[in-house]
């Protein structure tokens, strides 16, 4: 846009109560780089220099915060503590999208949200006009002797959008897990006589002609500025899943169901267990594990089906159930994702055991064609497949969100297993249909049963997952292209740079080097150590197709990141006495969305999966001659690359 390096303004000079901050600019083509210097002729207390930015785009502006806000996070609002229930009332097939009461750019909070840099995965915030196709990337140094740098934004109805970088964080109030707390213990940076405090803002400007063009450009602002902190040796990919699983089979097992029990008081069907777990202990060395895996299998699939046909989201005791029933009074809806998931295990297990050369029973292939007509059924009446279901009309109750792309990989693989067009037909349907709703708007929302529809990486990436599998299927250019996007978009819920964690803290204590930590979603605002509840392997995939190295090193980042947290005797001053040796915690905080920066929360979590699974289905090392990159995912691997 002409004029676009000018359409911003800063303190220039000023000066109050003998500080001054006298802020450069340089202007380049691609950037304009602010830098502001900040003296004192006195020791100052309590200080907050505040840098603030105007910029030349519509106030409905798309805005990205990435790991902490997309679209701005304006959708209605349902305040609940933790864990907000499942809406039945008010809600429709067609919506409304429904969060919890996260920050946001909405009338209710005066259009204005406060963040610490810390809580977002790219040391950068971005806004973007679509009518202008021109927006702004505005990179920040996330940490300086300040402390914790601020970025508050605000989109007041025609006026100029307004970024605040702030030296350092001092908020009003301050966002807690669902809840707001009161802010008195961010004092503000101390200023000594002759004191010489400098910082830099970058401000690129960029021309793009859609939302996923301008995500792009934030995405490929992270692999510029990827950390570079050299990763230590952690545990091996073969000890980890050794560790993960014997404990697995001394606490877990519950011999009297049949199943593997990974999230107290229920089994799940699928998200943070359930099938995921049948996958990784199938593909198990140890031959009691595989056959502990199709007993869980034989379980879900002669026992879990619903009349619709879907597998049933939970099993309390002897009972399978919805999971909105846990609510009093509370209509039976379920949790999508579930069913999808699991008919997608269900089928990668089908194909392992083809492989090995055993034997299929008819009864798991009736079960897992059930949920695939099932899918086609609730598509053809509702065109998606919604965020809650009635399991027993398979009728979509409340929607939309992007948790029905979860479909899209199992109709793919479906439509391979029973050589049947119509499974591929309707992939092809949601595929278009998550693609044109939701990736063109910048944000994917809804994956999992904790956050209502906050905007979420799980399910950003089960649309990622899904498109890769289809362009593998039809070979169709737009499929590769879709996929590229919802990587893009989902390279922003990926920790790209070596965050700090105080001295002391738990996580430090322990070594935890935190970069390709996968923050979960906007509501529970935390990093995570693994894809909930997958290896991750689709990048790889993707890379393979178009030879974009920013997702093999998303990848290479994300499986790193996942054995440091792994429990192990030794640590018990950290993780408790209590936890049992290869527990991971899915918690790992670099912000203080859920609890102080460097702490954890003592848990047995599903990311003892992802790291069995990532163990069994990406490679110790891999090198692509064709494109010239080469990848490390297990650190302590021997050979050579």
């Amino acid at each position: 846009m002409e004029g676009a390096k000018d359409a911003f303004a800063g303190p220039a000079g000023t000066e109050a109560d003998g500080v001054a901050v006298n802020v450069s600019q340089a202007v380049k083509p691609e950037e304009t780089l602010l830098s502001a210097t900040i003296t004192s002729d006195r020791r100052r207390e309590g200080v907050q220099i505040t840098l603030p930015l105007e910029l030349d785009l519509d106030w409905k502006s798309y805005v990205v915060a990435p790991g902490a806000m997309y679209n701005g996070n304006r959708f209605i609002v349902s305040p609940q503590p933790y864990c907000p229930h499942i809406l039945t009332e008010g809600v429709t097939p067609d919506g409304p999208i429904v969060q919890a009461d996260v920050p946001r750019l909405s009338a209710d909070t005066g259009y204005r949200a406060e963040f610490a840099a810390n809580a977002f995965t790219i040391p950068a915030v971005g806004l973007y006009d679509s009518e202008k196709q021109c927006g702004y990337l505005i990179g920040v140094e996330v940490y300086g002797v300040w402390g914790v740098t601020g970025i508050n934004l605000q989109t007041l109805p025609n006026e100029p959008v307004r970024v605040e970088v702030c030296l350092p964080v001092m908020r009003q109030r301050r966002y807690r897990f669902c809840d707001w707390e009161e802010v008195d213990n961010e004092p503000g940076m101390v200023l000594e006589p002759g004191s010489d405090v400098r910082c830099k803002v970058r401000i690129l400007p960029v021309q793009a002609n859609s939302i996923p063009a301008f995500v792009r450009r934030m995405a490929e602002y992270g692999f510029a500025h990827r950390g570079e902190e050299a990763r230590r040796p952690d545990m091996g990919f073969s000890e980890a899943a050794e560790l993960i699983e014997n404990k697995m089979d001394a606490h877990n097992w519950k011999e009297n169901i049949g199943c593997y029990q990974t999230q107290e008081p229920f089994v799940q069907t699928a998200w943070t267990g359930g099938g995921p777990t049948i996958v990784a202990m199938a593909m198990s060395d140890h031959p009691s594990r595989r056959q502990r895996a199709l007993r869980m299998l034989d379980l879900f699939c002669r026992d879990a089906l619903s009349p619709s046909g879907y597998f049933h989201g939970v099993y309390y005791g002897e009972e399978w159930r919805s999971f909105g029933v846990k609510r009093p009074g509370c209509r039976g809806f379920s949790l999508i994702r579930r069913p999808l998931g699991c008919t997608r295990d269900i089928l990668k297990v089908f194909t392992l055991l083809r492989e090995r050369g055993e034997e299929v029973l008819p009864a798991w292939e009736d079960a897992a064609r059930r949920n695939l007509d099932a899918m086609v059924d609730t598509v053809s009446r509702f065109g998606h497949l919604g965020y809650t279901v009635d399991f027993d009309t398979g009728d979509v109750l409340w929607g939309d969100s992007t948790c029905g792309a979860f479909g899209i990989e199992p109709l793919v693989r479906g439509a391979a297993w029973f050589n049947e067009s119509r499974y591929l037909e309707t992939a092809r349907k949601l595929a278009g249909y998550y693609a044109t709703r939701f990736l063109a708007r910048g944000y994917t929302c809804g994956g999992v049963g904790d956050a209502l529809m906050a905007s979420d990486s799980e399910s950003n990436y089960a649309l990622m997952a899904g498109l890769v599998h289809l362009h593998a299927a039809t070979g169709e250019p737009l499929h590769l292209e879709w996929a590229r996007q919802a990587a893009d978009l989902f390279s922003t819920w990926v920790l790209c740079y070596d965050a700090e964690l105080p001295v002391g803290s738990p996580l430090e204590r322990v070594g935890i080097q935190p970069r390709g930590a996968v923050f979960a979603n906007v509501q529970n605002q935390h990093g995570a150590p693994g894809v909930c509840t997958v290896s991750g392997c689709e990048l790889l995939t993707l890379y393979e197709a178009t030879g974009e190295e920013r997702y093999l090193r998303s990848l290479e980042d994300i499986t790193q990141c996942i054995p440091q947290m792994i429990q192990r005797p030794g640590q018990e001053e950290v993780w408790g006495e209590d936890l049992i040796p290869g527990s991971i915690s899915e918690r790992l905080m670099t912000m203080d969305g859920m609890c102080a920066c460097g702490q954890t929360v003592r848990m047995s979590t599903w990311p003892e999966i992802s790291m069995l699974l990532t163990s069994r289905e990406l490679p110790s090392v891999y090198q692509n001659k064709q494109f010239g990159h080469a990848a490390r995912f297990d650190l302590t691997a021997n050979e050579q690359i």
